[in-house]
């Protein structure tokens, strides 16, 4: 799907426009603020204040995000992501207070640490809305990758607007720009609004041991979902590269390239104008099919020109190469995910995010802190091929393991497309459509089978998988229903007793919905409300009932 496209389909559901806008504030408000913040900590306290502010703000994180990740998952998420927007802009605006006031560095780093946490909480929360926000698949794969694009353009901007600011106003008012532009996100999800789906069980356990078992419960879940593991993992393998690279960078741009200590931000900006590219081609994506290959070419694409930078080491050919891990990082977000959201059902889907948090955090540290020893063994330019060859052998021999986990989503296919055509199902989020699917039985019955019987008294709702149905009344023949056709809506809206007998007209196959989980889902959205009372009275016309 081309770009206007993905970014139209996105723009026509208010509820992920609302989210999309705030995370682009978000993104952009963290981009002026980490430059205002580095700033002003080196004017306080030189190189150990700067790096002892970005220790605080990233490691706690790390280490904490599948604990707060859980907050996501126990209250409405809309609620969890106004509240991060909200604390994000109100502890900016004490460092910039305290940045106007001249406070100690040390009493700033308390709130460097709150901002910080709520850094991972943010991406978790968001990504886990987004299935409850979609109402197709391409719908959540365009919700995606509109967030990957929307990354880029923050992340690109915020700087940009940062270092016109502190031209200006120094660290303060950048600072005090980037706390505007958190609330601005808060009043962008403020009337955010949700279909809620019923909870099976408690989200928490009772109990203080169990509750904090359930906080991790993410990566409890990565064990209950091996295909979820598998995507976290190899996450984690791209970000152990990543980590390396932000390293490999600095001693290929002043050793190997001869470009000196400024060739750093220009190598680190490549990969970030290849990053706004690659969002723009994932929404390519938008298919709603199978995302193994994508993923796996994506996590190949990520490290290999590293490889080959440590083959052809020239100014001109990092940049483009530099350029192409952006342009694949872009991509494997948006797969991998799109994956992620498939593998996990929505009771555990923040955690799950939180988990992956957790596990590129250390990833990055654990990266960062083998390069040294690998270069001292094999010198730097056998050290970028060795990082650079990592992940394309990594993709290569887990690609049919990934292939399979794809196909076995816990996200039904099969049963979300017969409901989606449905048209008092389709304005449903995915995360209704998906327990409805998880709710449905299927049902066969031969040629001459009565599927219902005018007068009985109705308990289920039908949708015809294959073959067709005769509907009669009172002994006349009405019309036929086939493949996609739903029919027993009449008798569970409206109580009274079937409308209609319903008989096989050849061999059929049909899924068979509770009434319980028929009317939660048609009474939670005002837009299936309309459509099925519209559907209700067709039919009841179609009878000759007014």
């Amino acid at each position: 799907m081309m770009l206007v496209g993905t970014l139209r389909r996105v723009a026509a559901n208010e509820s992920m426009r609302r989210v999309q806008l705030g995370w682009l504030l978000a993104l952009a408000a963290d981009g002026a603020y980490v430059v205002s913040l580095l700033v002003y900590a080196y004017a306080q306290g030189g190189v150990l204040a700067a790096g002892l502010v970005t220790t605080f703000r990233s490691l706690p994180s790390g280490f904490l995000a599948p604990v707060l990740s859980s907050f996501a998952d126990r209250f409405p998420k809309a609620r969890v992501l106004l509240a991060v927007h909200v604390m994000r802009g109100l502890t900016v605006a004490v460092v910039a207070a305290s940045a106007f006031a001249g406070v100690s560095i040390t009493l700033v780093l308390v709130a460097v640490v709150v901002e910080g946490l709520m850094i991972g909480l943010n991406r978790a929360t968001t990504l886990s809305l987004m299935p409850a926000l979609a109402r197709s698949p391409e719908e959540l794969v365009a919700g995606n990758a509109t967030i990957t694009l929307g990354e880029g353009i923050g992340a690109l901007v915020g700087p940009v607007v940062a270092g016109a600011l502190l031209m200006v106003g120094g660290p303060e008012l950048g600072l005090s720009a980037s706390a505007a532009s958190f609330g601005l996100a808060a009043v962008a999800v403020l009337s955010l609004e949700v279909v809620a789906v019923r909870r099976t069980a408690p989200a928490v356990a009772p109990g203080g041991s169990r509750r904090l078992l359930d906080m991790l419960a993410g990566f409890g879940a990565l064990r209950r979902y091996p295909s979820a593991g598998l995507v976290v993992g190899l996450f984690g393998s791209q970000t152990i590269v990543r980590g390396a690279l932000t390293v490999l960078i600095v001693a290929t741009a002043v050793e190997l390239l001869g470009i000196g200590e400024s060739g750093v931000g220009y190598l680190t900006s490549a990969i970030g104008g290849g990053g706004l590219i690659g969002a723009t081609l994932a929404m390519t994506l938008v298919t709603g099919g199978l995302l193994a290959l994508p993923f796996a070419i994506a996590l190949a694409m990520w490290s290999l020109p590293i490889a080959l930078l440590g083959f052809v080491p020239h100014p001109a050919f990092a940049f483009v190469l530099l350029g192409v891990v952006g342009a694949a990082n872009a991509s494997l977000d948006v797969a991998g995910f799109t994956l992620l959201q498939r593998c996990v059902p929505n009771a555990v889907r923040a955690r799950v995010f939180g988990a992956l948090e957790s596990v590129a955090a250390l990833g990055m540290t654990i990266g960062a802190a083998a390069v040294p020893l690998l270069v001292q063994l094999v010198g730097l330019q056998a050290a970028l091929v060795a990082t650079g060859l990592f992940l394309p052998v990594l993709a290569i021999a887990t690609f049919p393991i990934l292939r399979r986990a794809d196909a076995a989503a816990v996200v039904p296919h099969r049963e979300l497309a017969v409901l989606r055509r449905i048209p008092m199902f389709a304005p449903l989020p995915l995360t209704v459509m998906e327990h409805l699917a998880g709710s449905l039985e299927q049902v066969r019955y031969e040629k001459g089978t009565a599927v219902l019987t005018q007068g009985d008294a109705g308990d289920c709702f039908y949708v015809v998988a294959s073959g067709a149905v005769d509907v009669v009344h009172d002994g006349t023949h009405v019309k036929t229903l086939a493949e996609g056709d739903g029919f027993g809506e009449i008798a569970l809206l409206s109580e009274r007793p079937r409308t209609a007998s319903v008989i096989a007209r050849e061999p059929v196959e049909a899924f068979r919905l509770p009434r319980p989980a028929f009317l939660e889902a048609v009474s939670g959205s005002s837009d299936s409300v309309v459509a099925a009372d519209e559907l209700m009275t067709r039919r009841l016309a179609e009878l000759g009932h007014h």
